[in-house]
């Protein structure tokens, strides 16, 4: 599979009058056309802003890459102006957004916020364009699609809202589809219409697509690989088996083991993670998770553990992994 998009030592802040912000801090990872990655994480951790870098999206300033590369194909993302920008986003990379209320103009009808965006790119004319619309709106199973397209915004359920989204994000056919927690205003059912939808377009199309989540049971459903973020960084990388059945760092497990399951016993009460996640305005030195952590040693807390393989392909960070570790069972400090 050909790569679609690098990203490497990543780092982005925020510079704000209480101080500099450190909200992503050295992401490296990969995605191949026709791969779904997922990238899951508790709120605040970094994966919105990392997406959002990736399209750059963030107004900057306040924010600004303090280090790293972005490649997306054969394109430099952080040496790229605006108006290189401008001509990337939607033909090579496009975003689907978690609540398309706020992102779909209520002035204009559905249509033509889809044929202005064909022709912005694509140089159709009024009428191919309007004809690539409608083939759109099918493709994401809106029915009637001509009648469709002559209405507004609010005239669409939350449901149908987020498929016009989809297809406004398709309507370049870009090499990159990120999906920015594409069903957090959606309830079960249409949840699990909509993530059967990507992974239909994915399967005709080939895109890569780059799924942001804390939804655990929508990752199971879909992903192809999956990064853990925790305070700014990816602590797990792999594939979703791996991640799900021989998950390796004590955040991972934790999340998992805060996941109810259908033959879960009555009795058995869900994990909760106690504490909450550090500071970025004054990261920790060592290790983001090590005051939330069980399994916590000394070293946890005075240095930053490096990413340690655990099996192919299979990354974690945590020291726990450092061949001359004792037993995390032996009082756990070092």
């Amino acid at each position: 599979m050909n790569r679609v998009l690098r990203v490497d030592d990543l780092h982005v802040s925020f510079d704000t009058y209480a101080g500099e912000v450190k909200a992503v801090r050295g992401v490296t990872f990969d995605v191949s056309e026709g791969e779904v990655l997922a990238i899951v994480g508790e709120s605040g951790c970094g994966k919105s802003v990392t997406a959002q870098t990736i399209m750059k999206l963030n107004p900057m300033p306040p924010a600004r890459i303090a280090r790293g590369e972005i490649h997306l194909v054969d394109k430099d993302i952080v040496k790229a102006t605006e108006k290189e920008m401008m001509s990337i986003r939607g033909k090579d990379v496009s975003m689907i957004f978690q609540d398309p209320m706020t992102c779909l103009n209520p002035t204009m009808t559905v249509g033509k916020q889809l044929t202005e965006a064909i022709r912005h790119h694509q140089k159709l004319s009024k009428d191919d364009a309007h004809k690539e619309a409608l083939r759109l709106l099918n493709l994401v199973k809106i029915p009637n699609p001509e009648q469709r397209s002559r209405q507004y915004p609010h005239e669409f359920s939350g449901g149908m809202r987020q498929r016009v989204m989809i297809a406004m994000a398709l309507s370049c056919a870009p090499k990159l589809l990120i999906a920015d927690e594409p069903t957090t205003a959606l309830d079960v059912t249409i949840q699990a219409q909509i993530m059967d939808l990507l992974q239909e377009i994915k399967e005709k199309t080939n895109t890569a697509i780059i799924l942001i989540t804390h939804d655990l049971g929508v990752v199971a459903s879909m992903a192809d690989r999956v990064a853990v973020m925790y305070a700014g960084k990816i602590v797990e990388i792999g594939a979703a088996e791996d991640i799900f059945y021989r998950s390796a760092h004590p955040y991972t497990r934790a999340l998992l083991r805060s996941l109810p399951t259908t033959d879960m016993d009555r009795s058995v009460r869900l994990v909760s993670i106690a504490g909450t996640p550090p500071d970025l305005l004054n990261p920790p030195v060592g290790c983001g998770f090590a005051s939330r952590c069980d399994n916590c040693m000394k070293i946890c807390h005075a240095e930053l553990p490096s990413q340690f393989e655990v099996g192919q392909n299979h990354l974690s960070a945590c020291w726990l992994h450092h061949e001359d570790c004792p037993s995390a069972k032996n009082g756990g400090e070092k």
